[in-house]
């Protein structure tokens, strides 16, 4: 074996393991208490502010503490709608010039609407319903925006919050609107217009869906459902009876489609631009190699311009260099996997929750989270969630 041939299989062994390091590094703990992520908030790098504060206000909704996630969701909001914003962290979150993994983290589509999503959910415990519906519309827009193009949202819970929302506040038509738009995706969802105000139980199931890193360079985005996480279904004890609840949302199933077209994302885009970058950079620097002997018997003012293309390819070649296509597969992971609703009568007592696998067995969570909140006006808001 030639030494060549040797040194390029000593250096495949190297970039192997360079790979294993940083997919080790790159992918994120497993979800941690309300107290863990706070004490990794206080030491963590800026570029994760927003992620950690998803987390913490999640895990702060999950032990009621109303005014500690009312508090981090405004600062998740603030951040993600300053992302195109005149700053240093903004201008690197847009740049192609920085590692994904080193950008402010603003979240995928799903994360984003995710947050507006609880965030409306505050906003309806306070009676506040004009902005619970503004921030579900905005998480609308969200769940279907990516990058530079916009796809349908299909997003249900997004739709049942938004027509809850508009009939609380009275406008029947977008109410309307709103609830067939939820029929259209769930046809097994029958709630007509009218029951706005009646007891309303959401129950959030399972773990989030995970990024990985693939490909070459790892520049590939792949998404995975939770493991080991058996709840799919939820059924309530109502009035001493079993009503199921209607599954609304499968989060993995968001955070690989976009509109109705399934993905595993690649950032092709920033792969192309680095060899598209690199390959002008060789070319233009042998062109200027040519024409620095023609250089010899031409005018001074030539000699500025070839002078020029030699510098525009010693800059594609430093661009290329600089451009790092690695995906950024931080994810936030304490979200669910799936969101389920029920609407109750007035004066309906609801019981005990019971969760069935795939195949319909009962399956015994231990950590249930079920919180109960009143808004000023009398509406109750029963909310659920399995896993931390």
């Amino acid at each position: 074996m030639s030494s060549t041939a040797s040194a390029a299989r000593t250096g495949m062994r190297g970039l192997k393991a360079l790979v294993v390091l940083a997919v080790l590094v790159a992918a994120p703990c497993m979800a941690e208490t309300r107290e863990e992520i706070e004490g990794r908030l206080h030491s963590a790098p800026s570029k994760d502010y927003t992620l950690l504060r998803m987390e913490a206000g999640l895990a702060a909704l999950r032990e009621g503490d109303l005014p500690a996630a009312r508090t981090y969701f405004d600062g998740v909001l603030d951040s993600i709608e300053s992302i195109y914003a005149d700053s240093e962290g903004a201008a690197k979150a847009r740049s192609l010039w920085y590692a994904e993994g080193s950008k402010d983290f603003k979240g995928e589509p799903y994360e984003r609407a995710m947050a507006y999503y609880y965030r409306g959910l505050i906003y309806m415990v306070d009676g506040d319903y004009g902005n619970a519906r503004a921030v579900v519309r905005t998480a609308l827009a969200q769940s279907g925006f990516a990058d530079e193009t916009n796809y349908e949202s299909t997003f249900a819970s997004l739709y049942f919050l938004l027509g809850w929302t508009n009939e609380i506040m009275g406008d029947a038509e977008p109410a309307r609107q709103a609830y067939a738009e939820v029929r259209r995706l769930r046809p097994e969802w029958n709630a007509q217009p009218g029951a706005a105000g009646n007891p309303l139980v959401i129950a959030e199931l399972g773990g989030a869906p995970r990024k990985v890193g693939d490909g070459v360079g790892l520049h590939e985005i792949v998404y995975r459902p939770a493991k080991r996480m058996p709840e799919k279904s939820a059924q309530l004890l109502v009035n001493g009876n079993p009503v199921p609840m209607i599954a609304m949302d499968d989060l993995f199933y968001q955070s690989s489609h976009r509109g109705l077209r399934q993905i595993d994302r690649i950032i092709d885009g920033k792969v192309a631009f680095k060899e598209g970058f690199a390959g002008a950079g060789q070319v233009l620097g042998e062109v200027s190699k040519v024409a620095t002997v023609v250089n010899l018997e031409v005018s001074g003012t030539a000699g500025r311009t070839i002078g020029a293309v030699a510098g525009v390819g010693a800059i594609a070649t430093i661009i290329s260099l600089n451009v790092n296509p690695a995906a950024d597969v931080r994810y936030w992971n304490n979200l669910p996997e799936s969101l389920h609703v029920a609407v109750l009568k007035p004066g309906e007592t609801l019981g005990a929750l019971t969760l069935r696998d795939e195949r319909g067995a009962v399956v015994d969570v231990a950590g249930v989270a079920r919180q109960e909140w009143t808004d000023p006006q009398g509406r109750k808001i029963i909310w659920i969630k399995t896993r931390n």
